[in-house]
């Protein structure tokens, strides 16, 4: 695996984490933050995989 791919894990975990307070707590700020996670980790995952 590489080191993007590893990176990507918690990224992705935390994007869900954010992702379920900004459902609960209805607060825009956790649906940006959320939103980013999971570009962010998303784009790891994709270079992770490419340069396995």
């Amino acid at each position: 695996m590489s080191t993007f791919t590893i990176i990507a894990i918690p990224q992705l975990v935390l994007a869900c984490a954010m992702l379920a307070l900004a459902t609960t707590q209805k607060q825009r700020a956790f649906w940006i933050v959320g939103g980013v996670f999971t570009v962010s980790g998303m784009v790891n995952a994709i270079i992770g995989i490419s340069l396995t």
